[in-house]
């Protein structure tokens, strides 16, 4: 017997998210990403009655109609490592620039169809292969030895070879897959200029770094955990801002760069999968969704509720101490429609990302505000600690409306615009003074957890606010708001995510 008066909890709801093909049309057989979720501010149309209101002696208004529809999603979750690259591509307006992946976030999967004692064999031939030296990360596989960190001795279309044995297998899992982390170059190959007076560089001897396929703007970690890996001197983060054949030029790093070579060292240099606001109009994409949110069993199965034609319109990324690092999403959408159990929306639907959330204890590396220096890749940064911290990106997405349709038949899109706020410990008037004389000043927020990890780039912003807070028996902070501009690159910031990094590279506790 079935309960005429059901009520349903709100912990049952769940969230799925997939790629249109166009504006609210899904492709034949969508892949529903499953979103864990903190809480909701809306999803689902919003509809306007019209009242008509004539002067009538009963005193008494006529039934209206409903004549408008305004269709949204916002909802909050905890930074993770896995879901957010998938879902900023929507928030950048542009594509993920992926090194080497069998399994990429958009696209088609190169499955791996069986492992010899020596390399992995590919279903499709791949037009370019990783080259020699490249270090990939072998994960999802059922046999523990075909997983870690191999170096690729060599590589053809179908088949990668690495170092050292492998499981033979001929049935490999479809969670199983290979990405291209960083390089491993010949011994004593590299060496830093640290060039006085200007821009440090990694020369290399041998190796053409043009292969590597890296972007202007983009950040590395030099070094890895074993002993002939790393300079002695100059390891850790950088950011690149010249690329040669054989060489990288840096405008930022976490290390003071001196002259060093050594004919043993064996470099091991970390990447990560790459997304910036693109400049060329062929580059920047305009994405839209389909949003559910299931809202449980009416007897008949999953009920839902679909947002469809749903844009990326603003994501804010909140950092306060002893929390984790949270992002409150908001998406303009054309129209909803809700389905009862057992007529969902057919599709794959993929499970929740489970991967650990980033908080702001011990997973932030480096958090870096500073004025930039055009001769020295360590300008003095304008504070030390933090309290709290968030960052904003805006599309200004907005619908159209249009005579005979309910909801929006498209989107309008505004500019891109970063934007952001923190309050620092006050301890010079260093910042005050960069606000006054309209400074040109970088910002950065390196995140590390658990060999992985994330930035955030702001390469050229301004400041505003910097009024003292001075309050009885409390430490001085100081209030500053940052507005992003396009930099020397073309992009006004930039986020990475790295699948793997070294412990080296994990934050060190401040006790």
């Amino acid at each position: 017997m079935t309960c005429k008066n059901k009520t349903i909890d709100s912990n049952v709801a769940g969230l799925y998210i997939a790629n249109e093909d166009c504006l609210k049309i899904l492709p034949d057989n969508p892949v529903w990403h499953g979103i864990e979720v903190n809480s909701y501010s809306d999803l689902g149309g919003s509809t306007t009655l019209l009242q008509r209101e004539t002067i009538n002696p009963s005193r008494q208004n006529q039934k209206g109609k409903i004549v408008d529809l305004d269709a949204n999603a916002g909802f909050s979750l905890d930074f993770t490592k896995n879901i957010l690259t998938w879902l900023m591509q929507g928030f950048m307006f542009a594509d993920a620039r992926e090194k080497f992946t069998t399994k990429p976030l958009d696209g088609i999967q190169n499955k791996i169809m069986s492992i010899d004692s020596d390399g992995y064999n590919l279903e499709t031939p791949c037009v370019n292969p990783p080259i020699k030296g490249m270090l990939i990360s072998a994960s999802g596989f059922d046999k523990h030895k075909n997983n870690g960190i191999k170096v690729i001795k060599s590589a053809t279309a179908s088949k990668i070879i690495v170092n050292g044995g492998l499981a033979e297998n001929t049935l490999v899992n479809d969670n199983a897959k290979l990405t291209a982390v960083g390089f491993k170059f010949q011994a004593g190959e590299c060496s830093i200029v640290a060039n006085g007076g200007g821009f440090p560089s990694l020369v290399t001897t041998k190796t053409k770094v043009t292969s590597l396929n890296l972007t202007l703007g983009e950040w590395i970690f030099l070094g890895g955990d074993t002993s002939n890996s790393s300079f002695k001197k100059n390891k850790g983060w950088a950011r690149i801002t010249a690329i040669s054949d054989y060489s990288l030029t840096f405008d930022d790093t976490d290390f003071t760069p001196i002259d060093e070579n050594n004919n043993n060292l064996e470099l091991e240099l970390y990447f990560g999968t790459v997304i910036k606001n693109e400049s060329r109009q062929d580059l920047i994409k305009k994405r839209s969704y389909c949003i559910e949110r299931t809202l449980g069993d009416d007897g008949n199965g999953l009920q839902a509720q679909y947002v469809t034609g749903a844009v990326a319109n603003e994501i804010k990324f909140n950092l306060s101490t002893a929390q984790y690092i949270t992002c409150d999403l908001s998406y303009v959408a054309c129209g909803s429609l809700t389905k009862k159990g057992g007529e969902r929306l057919d599709g794959v639907r993929l499970v929740a990302d489970k991967s650990e959330a980033y908080n702001t204890t011990s997973n932030i590396y480096r958090q870096k505000l500073s004025v930039i220096d055009k001769t020295s890749s360590i300008p003095q940064t304008l504070f030390a600690y933090v309290t709290d911290s968030n960052l904003s990106i805006s599309n200004g997405v907005t619908g159209i409306k249009a005579l005979g349709i309910l909801g929006s038949f498209d989107v309008s899109v505004g500019n891109f615009n970063v934007t952001g706020s923190l309050t620092a410990f006050f301890s010079s008037v260093a910042a005050i003074e960069a606000i006054k004389n309209n400074a040109d000043v970088g910002f950065s927020t390196i995140l590390a957890s658990n060999n992985a990890g994330a930035i955030f780039d702001i390469p050229l912003l301004a400041l505003s606010g910097g009024m003292p807070n001075v309050e009885k028996d409390q430490k001085i902070t100081i209030p500053l708001e940052k507005t992003g501009a396009e930099n020397k690159h073309g992009y006004t910031m930039m986020y990475q995510s790295f699948e793997y990094l070294p412990d080296i590279a994990m934050p060190v506790a401040n006790d």
